[in-house]
């Protein structure tokens, strides 16, 4: 039986992946996207993304105006003043307060869940889960063959690994890349704000980018996120729950709902051993961070100890090493598949719709403008190892300067074998 065949294959519907099925789309370009997961239900993805200009332009290229306008008419609110605070909730000059900002928007705060609803709008069968995808099979006319779990295949012209941090295409491709573990520790959560009005929280870590700067002991960065229900309500489904996940229980992945969230990093061992942290349920991590934190004024403390337990979870840091580089065939990388990166500057899932943006017009040069197809990767691909590797960098720098005060952290071995 023959294989079919699509224009350009890709392989993860993250953000990067459903962008760049929109830009292709909107360029007359054959394309499909195949997603392990019928349900997207990482922990990040219930969390809301820092929205930086790189990312608007690139999504303004690459939606049909419908969509851009439906993008725009959805962004939620967050506080565009920030305020540096120290563990007695006194006020303190922090010059360094917020690092470099770049082209974020301050005022906007852009849901993922919100976001992969805008992306996945009229792709109908472009996008295809339930296909895990196993390797891939150069051919001698050019072409790349897609191999899938259940047997099934694809032959493509483009084959793009945009399946994240743990790429399947990726450890194919380079199979000596690795992703690294930081050595650093995070604990996150989220209250409603109207659970933050009953509790009292105050105003100042619920109106400002709030940064807990303690005299010893680690930051908490503290900030909200405010929907208007009546611009979602013109958009359908656009800016709801998403049903996919009315089947996890609590509130994590509640879309309609405005909060409050914090997030704090520690090193590994700080607040216990990995084996024991990696076991504990929300409730029990909050009384662990509690344990380093409780002495603190109570308007802080009282943040953390009121959160929602079933938004709270403990991640390891993990990151990219910058500088693969490789010939330029058929087979190509975007976003977290080759330059994850850690969160400390709000850049990860904003590169990954920049690749999108890159990738999407240097395919419709080659389709519609005549520009030969391995030189308009190899153009891709400069480009995206250029910005990509440099967010990379800066990250772990702003990881270290934050979480170790700028000295070296007790990271593991960068000897091991690729993460899986």
């Amino acid at each position: 039986m023959a294989v079919p065949f699509i224009d350009v294959a890709i392989i993860g519907g993250g953000p990067g992946g459903l962008a760049l099925a929109q830009g292709l789309r909107k360029n007359g370009i054959e394309t499909a996207v195949f997603e392990r997961d019928h349900v997207r239900a990482d922990y990040v993805q219930g969390f809301r993304l820092r929205i930086r200009q790189r990312a608007i332009d690139a999504l303004e290229a690459n939606l049909p105006p419908h969509l851009f306008e439906a993008f725009l008419a959805t962004v939620g609110r967050s506080p565009a003043e920030s305020v540096a605070l120290d563990e007695n909730f006194n006020r303190i000059e922090h010059p360094g307060w917020g690092g470099t900002q770049e082209d974020a928007h301050g005022g906007k705060s852009l849901s993922r869940i919100t976001l992969r609803q805008v992306l996945l709008s009229g792709l109908g069968d472009s996008f295809r889960p339930g296909n895990t995808f196993e390797r891939y099979e150069l051919q001698p006319d050019g072409t790349v063959i897609a191999c899938f779990a259940d047997g099934s295949a694809v032959r493509t012209n483009v084959l793009v690994g945009a399946d994240g941090a743990n790429s399947a295409v990726r450890r194919q491709l380079l199979p000596d890349f690795r992703i690294f573990d930081t050595g650093v520790r995070r604990l996150a959560g989220k209250m409603t704000l109207e659970d933050a009005a009953r509790h009292g929280i105050s105003p100042l870590l619920l109106d400002y980018n709030a940064g807990i700067r303690p005299s010893t002991g680690h930051s908490i960065m503290i900030t909200s996120h405010r929907v208007d229900p009546e611009a979602y309500a013109r958009y359908g489904l656009i800016g709801a729950n998403d049903a996919s996940h009315r089947n996890i229980a609590g509130s994590h992945f509640d879309n309609t709902t405005s909060y409050v969230w914090w997030n704090t990093a520690y090193e590994a061992g700080e607040l216990g051993p990995d084996s024991v942290l990696e076991t504990l349920g929300g409730a029990q991590l909050l009384e662990v961070l509690l344990a380093h934190i409780g002495h603190w004024d109570e308007r802080i403390a009282n943040l953390i100890r009121y959160t929602d337990p079933s938004t709270v979870a403990y991640l390891k840091v993990r990151s990219s090493e910058p500088g693969a580089i490789w010939e330029t065939g058929p087979v190509t990388l975007l976003g977290d598949s080759i330059h994850a990166m850690t969160y400390f500057r709000a850049l990860g899932g904003n590169s990954a719709i920049y690749d999108a943006g890159l990738l999407a017009d240097e395919l419709s040069a080659a389709r519609r403008r005549g520009k030969p197809l391995l030189e308009a990767l190899r153009d891709y691909e400069d480009a995206m190892r250029a910005h990509g590797y440099e967010a990379v960098q800066t990250s772990l720098s702003a990881m270290q300067n934050n979480v170790a005060a700028g000295r070296a952290l007790h990271t593991p071995p960068r000897n091991q074998s690729p993460l899986p």
